[in-house]
């Protein structure tokens, strides 16, 4: 019998809203922050929602 998929890393990398929508983390946020105009840095900081296709897979990645 194949093992079944833990969805660990799922859980980790995404939200689920209290409305339903699913978020996630920008991606570059950390290294070379220095460098990034205070603009990008505060871009990098905030949640952003997942496209429609992307938000039907998470949903069930989260389902679990």
């Amino acid at each position: 019998m194949p093992k079944l998929k833990t969805r660990k890393a799922a859980i980790k990398r995404l939200r689920r809203t209290r409305r339903g929508k699913v978020t996630r983390a920008k991606a570059w946020a950390r290294p070379y922050r220095r460098r990034k105009s205070r603009r990008a840095r505060r871009a990098k900081g905030h949640e952003h929602p997942l496209t429609a296709g992307q938000r039907r897979q998470a949903l069930r990645l989260l389902a679990s």
